[in-house]
């Protein structure tokens, strides 16, 4: 796997509600780094190995120019250790809440 070309520190990290929304999509490789993203309301493309940026063109990633749940259901597809380090950190933070109720 080519490491994606995200800034995560620039692009705020790795959201825990993305992420677990992330969590129930549909990724079907489309080329090398392209994938289509399926389960959500809307079909949307990502592209983690663009020349200047990856992209995903759903609406949360260009507005807010934050990392969307497509690019991370696409990043847990290529297995991206940070993405996967962040759902160990989610899987602790949710039995912690769970505990608490």
């Amino acid at each position: 796997m080519a490491q994606s070309a995200i800034n995560f520190a620039a692009a705020g990290g790795v959201d825990f509600a993305r992420l677990e929304r992330s969590l129930g999509l549909r990724v079907r490789p489309a080329g090398r780094g392209r994938y289509r993203i399926s389960g959500g309301s809307e079909t949307h493309w990502v592209d983690l190995h663009h020349p200047q940026h990856p992209r995903c063109d759903c609406g949360d990633h260009l507005w807010r120019e934050r990392i969307c749940k497509h690019i991370l259901a696409a990043l847990l597809r290529e297995g991206d250790e940070r993405v996967l380090s962040a759902v160990g950190s989610l899987v602790v933070q949710l039995r912690e809440m769970a505990r608490a109720a």
